[in-house]
This record gives C-alpha cells, structure tokens and sequence, in this order.
C-alpha cells in the first residue's frame, strides 16, 4: 500500500491523534478510558486494579465543579486515574478529587504522568495524598505505551478487537512522537564543580545537587562527569594520591534523580539509606535558599581520565559557548572521542 507524506503546522505527522492537533491532557486521557474498557486485562496491572465484568469506566466525568479524567467503578468502590503532560501533579486537585469521591471506602488513585514519583512523592503535602486513598501508584506515559505496543503487537487483537488494537498502537506512536516516552540512552551528564561543598558532596557521598529548572535535562541520564574547575581542581589534587587537573576525570552511575524539599532532604536520606544522612544534608542546605532541591544520587566515583577531558577538548566534539558549561550531556562515544 502507498501511502503519501502528511504534516500538520509543517510538521511531519505519523499517528492519527497528531494529525488532530497539539498535545492535550484531555485527549490522551479519554483514548486511555477507551482503551482500558477494551482491554481491561492488559491494562489492570499497570494502573492497579483487578478488573471485574460488572466494572464500569467513565470518562471526563464531573461531579460538584470538578472533572474527571478516568473513573473505574467496582462492586462499591472507585479507582481514579489522573494523567498529565509533563511531570508535576496539581496536590491540591487530587485532594479535592480524593476527598469527593471518598463516601464510605477510600479511592484508589493511579497518577499518569513523566515523573511526579522522582518529582513531588517525597513532598511533605504529597504524603496528605498518600494518607487519604487505599492505593496510589505512579504510573509513565512510557509505560501506558508500552502497553498499548504489547497490545498492537498481538495479531489476535485485531481479530477481535481490530479498532481497539488500531488506537492503540496510534496512542504509542502519538505518545512517542510528542516526546512523551523516554528509553534509557548511554548518555552522559555534564556540569561544572566550581565550590568545596560540591566536591565533599560528590567524593565523601556520591551526591550532586542543583537547581530544580534543570530536572528534565538531569533525569534521562544514565552517568554523571563532573568538570572540575582549575581552582577546584587544585585543591582535589592536594588530598588526592592521583593528581586531578582541571577538566572532566571522574565518572559516575546516577542512580536515581529526585526533587526533595530542602527542609525535608535529611529524612529522605535516612529513609534512602544513606550512611551519613545528617552531614551531607548539611552541605546539601549550605547555601542552598530555595525551598526544593534536585538531587542526583550516584555510585562510586571512578577515574576515567588520568588526562583530563578540557572544554577546549570538548568544543570539537560538543559545541558550546565560552565560559560555564551549563547543564548538558552527552554519549560515551562523544567523551571518549573528545579525550583523544
């Protein structure tokens, strides 16, 4: 079959959804509703439920005011599902949403997003959320795509369901083309360290810390290199059996990337384990005025360069400005080439 090129606003188009127009919450969440009446099986897992024949779904729903994005009703009970474009959920909507559909049992509650979990669940008005419902669980648009493929990809499903299986290898590709789904790339962040706290964070316990406007671009990385600055790279030196200069030596597997509230970062390192919760909370607030904190937590440290990879060495092969570095990454094969 032949077929033509399609674009939408000059852009290349290749799922039907995206040919109707921007991204929005409502559309995605209404084909989800959809899809879920058509394959409650494959999808009960994911959101947390276990689907009944008498259950119900209802989409965009209102009741006093407020609307709905997905309702599953069973035996009595009730299932909320709320999906959003980006990685941040309205606290407040879903506590106003909990507390009207709570009449004699309490809700259950799947929030579909990019990454509230890594993003608000450690958040103290996150946890009135977690208190108030029976279950609540995170769920990605990566992973409700996943499902929608292993759907598409069943040829019995276009036998028996032929338009449902259709939308939902369309939502996949819909998703995938609006950058809504994330696979695991070998990807490298890079950062300038120019201040003792960021290197006792780094070295004594496997922390870096920054600005939460740069969660999007930490998040998707798989290793963190820091670039020490000369000054910094000076005073690593003094204390190190292996000389440091300036430039990227080390290299880290992050191993998980988190937006904590700054007053609450010394519980959640406890809570996660940490050897030393009290001392690095310390150095992480040093400084620190804003009322959350993005936290990169990694593995050990490890020597990479004896040589180290400078910002003139880098330019070749990244290209960027003169001065910091700026928040940035970049694949194994780039750094590796640029040490050359």
């Amino acid at each position: 079959m032949s077929t033509l090129r399609l674009t939408r606003g000059n852009e290349d188009v290749g799922s039907f959804l995206s040919v109707l127009g921007t991204l929005r919450e409502t559309r995605l969440t209404a084909v989800l509703g959809y899809l879920v009446s058509r394959f409650p099986g494959e999808f009960g897992p994911l959101l947390g439920y276990r689907h009944l024949p008498a259950d119900e779904v209802s989409v965009e729903e209102f009741d006093n005011g407020d609307r709905y994005d997905v309702l599953i009703r069973q035996s009595g009970e009730c299932h909320i599902i709320e999906g959003k474009v980006g990685s941040t959920q309205n606290v407040n909507q879903l506590l106003r949403y909990i507390c009207s559909r709570r009449r004699t049992r309490k809700p259950s509650l799947t929030v579909v997003d990019e990454g509230s979990e890594f993003r608000q669940a450690q958040q103290r008005a996150f946890q009135q959320v977690r208190r108030r419902v029976k279950q609540l669980r995170f769920v990605t648009w990566t992973e409700v795509a996943a499902v929608c493929l292993a759907i598409a990809k069943k040829r019995r499903n276009f036998t028996t369901d032929p338009t449902g299986a259709v939308i939902a290898n369309e939502l996949a590709s819909h998703l995938k083309e609006n950058q809504m789904t994330t696979e695991p790339l070998p990807e490298i962040y890079l950062r300038d360290v120019s201040d003792i706290n960021s290197v006792q964070l780094y070295f004594r316990h496997h922390i870096y810390k920054c600005q939460t406007k740069f969660y999007n671009s930490a998040r998707r990385n798989l290793y963190f290199a820091p670039y020490f600055t000369h000054r910094m790279a000076e005073k690593i030196s003094a204390d190190n059996l292996v000389p440091v200069g300036e430039g990227i030596s080390f290299v880290s597997r992050v191993e998980k990337v988190q937006v904590i509230e700054t007053r609450e970062v010394q519980a959640y390192l406890k809570s996660d384990g940490h050897p030393k919760p009290k001392e690095a909370a310390e150095i992480i607030r040093k400084n620190h005025r804003e009322r959350e904190v993005l936290l990169m937590t990694l593995g050990e440290p490890r020597l990479m360069f004896v040589s180290p990879v400078t910002k003139a060495k880098l330019r070749n092969i990244i290209p960027f400005g003169v001065g910091a570095m700026g928040s940035r990454s970049c694949t194994f094969d780039n750094l590796l080439a640029a040490s050359q």
